[in-house]
């Protein structure tokens, strides 16, 4: 190849990768301002408010109702978050306010935000709030957010699943320092290393609170931050996957599946099965496979049988219609099935027996496909099966 055709395919690539960052960029044109967490004191008839703790690496930002900022913090800081979810509201959606505060009767609306004073209030304060909680109320949901995502959108995300759920689980944010911005993805990838001790400390802290069982939702880039703090804990013999009352979701996962493949493994033998959401339409996963040389990211690997090998069950989401143009948020239009899914896994907890790398996945498995697989467009594999369709 000559020097001047090298530059010129050099070029041409540079060309495309732009490219394609437009499209994405066009997809994501409507986003909350720095005063996004603008408190509201305006009350209105048939809202529901939802009220989240927070844990995250991100520092406190000097910006009036931003809270915290893109910049990376050397410790954990803390805080508390409720919004108001209108009468309105949509499954799966959220409704910005156009001009902060917001309209309560048509946005969503933050009623309080706060911070929390360091680790051990951080930790009274889950117990607190779950021991407000009876029975299999007494569930935590922490959820980890993706590339590219701002604080804001991180708490409004969140709020949105939550409610959609329509449970009484304590919602929890993991949020690292994110930029925010698209052209970001490498100051986004190193925030994700440094935030893995602080990851580990949450993880720790919420298996030895009272929660009765723990969810773990993660989205895109989120999932490698998971990934690598599973590992880290599993080699510091803190394997997290072998309790019991642990369940991960990974959304759309914004990891090298050769990297995925490698670490899912070292993780040994898991208590409950691994759920894996994919879309092969995922836009965002497309500029990232082409940031990545073409290399296959697991939110839009086209062989779910290299997942299941792994023990892994796999929910397409492909044929879904996404509310969102780049095609990486479907995750969240799952938030409203969340009871029903509880539901089935804990019929299919029912005397499994113990398969593999997958760990136990036996009928849990088998009774979240035949609940997914009456969902309409949802595919379903799960080790040892084939794909189930509606």
């Amino acid at each position: 190849m000559t020097p001047s055709f090298a530059c010129a395919l050099s070029a041409l690539k540079r060309v495309a990768t732009i490219a394609l960052a437009a499209a994405v960029l066009a997809g994501c044109a409507s986003r909350p301002g720095p005063d996004a967490l603008r408190v509201s004191l305006e009350e209105a008839p048939g809202t529901r408010e939802v009220s989240m703790l927070i844990a995250t690496t991100r520092a406190r930002s000097d910006v009036p109702h931003e809270f915290y900022s893109s910049k990376r913090s050397e410790k954990l800081d803390f805080g508390s978050a409720t919004i108001s979810i209108p009468p309105s509201h949509e499954p799966g959606r959220i409704a910005w306010p156009s001009s902060p505060p917001g309209n309560p009767n048509t946005d969503f609306v933050v009623r309080q935000a706060s911070y929390i004073d360091g680790n051990a209030a951080f930790q009274q304060q889950i117990n607190r709030e779950l021991a407000m909680r009876s029975g299999k109320e007494r569930e935590a949901v922490l959820f980890i957010h993706g590339y590219n995502t701002r604080f804001s959108e991180g708490v409004f995300r969140l709020a949105q699943m939550a409610a959609d759920a329509k449970e009484k689980r304590l919602p929890i944010l993991f949020t690292w320092a994110s930029a925010g911005y698209l052209t970001d993805y490498i100051y986004d990838t190193n925030s994700v290393a440094i935030a893995r001790d602080g990851l580990e400390k949450v993880l720790i802290d919420l298996t030895n609170s009272s929660a009765q069982r723990i969810t773990i939702v993660a989205h895109s880039l989120g999932n490698l931050l998971l990934l690598e703090t599973l590992r880290q804990m599993e080699l510091q013999g803190k394997g997290l996957l072998k309790n019991k009352k642990v369940t991960v979701v990974m959304a759309s996962p914004d990891i090298d599946i050769d990297v995925f493949e490698t670490m899912i493994t070292s993780l040994g033998y898991r208590a409950n099965p691994v759920f894996v959401l994919v879309s092969r339409d995922d836009r965002a996963l497309r500029f990232s496979r082409r940031l990545a040389g073409g290399k296959a990211r697991v939110g839009d690997v086209e062989d779910d049988e290299r997942l299941t090998k792994l023990g892994i069950v796999v929910i397409d989401l492909t044929e879904v219609e996404s509310q969102d143009s780049i095609n990486h948020d479907k995750y969240a239009q799952l938030a409203q099935f969340g009871p029903q899914l509880v539901k089935a896994l804990e019929q299919g907890k029912q005397n499994r027996s113990k398969q593999g790398i997958g760990g136990r996945l036996g009928n849990a498995g088998r009774s979240f496909t035949e609940f997914l697989g009456h969902t309409a467009k949802i595919v379903v594999s799960t080790p040892g099966s084939v794909s189930t369709r509606p």
